[in-house]
């Protein structure tokens, strides 16, 4: 996961206490990891209306209290869900 977030240019990297920050000039997504669920939620600095939505994989969260930064959800169990959220990491590096 750490290395598709930081595979697109300088990123720092912040642990904080529920979530990690990714960051260039504004916060461009954030990861918390649910083991007991088995899945890493990446929320994403991406308009959600962008994006079609993915049963079990993409959610809008704009309206929906959560740790971090990001209006798009990507729940990601994985590794082919990891390679799917690729494109969606990618836009959420290039719009920041």
């Amino acid at each position: 996961m750490d290395e598709a977030l930081t595979a697109w240019g300088e990123v720092d990297v912040a642990a904080l206490r529920h979530y990690i920050a990714y960051r260039r000039m504004v916060n461009v997504a954030s990861v918390i990891s649910r083991p007991k669920h088995e899945v890493i939620l990446v929320y994403l600095r991406l308009d959600p209306d962008a994006v079609e939505p993915e049963e079990s994989f993409t959610r809008d969260i704009r309206c929906i209290g959560h740790l971090g930064t990001g209006d798009l959800e990507v729940r990601i169990s994985s590794a082919a869900g990891l390679e799917k959220a690729g494109p969606l990491i990618r836009r959420g590096f290039e719009a920041s």
